[in-house]
């Protein structure tokens, strides 16, 4: 069997921990914390996406997709709910 390289669930994990870093950037700029915003909320929803991705390719790592996605889904809530 070949396995595929764990680049989706490498993804579904960074993305939400750079979308955590650059709202924390956008609430020290006030002038762009809107645009800032948007873009972190954005990467939350790309690495649900990916996480799935990664569950659907069968990748080599299997809990990757799966933290990503669970990190991904929490972040997505907590910029939704605030």
């Amino acid at each position: 069997m070949n396995t595929k390289r764990p680049i989706c669930g490498i993804l579904s994990v960074t993305l939400p921990l750079v979308g955590l870093l650059v709202a924390d950037v956008g609430f020290a700029l006030a002038r762009l914390s809107v645009a800032i915003f948007i873009l972190s909320a954005l990467c939350s929803i790309a690495g649900i996406g990916i996480g799935i991705a990664g569950l659907v390719r069968r990748e080599r790592f299997r809990w990757l997709p799966i933290l990503g996605l669970v990190l991904s889904t929490g972040t997505a809530v907590i910029y939704f709910a605030a």
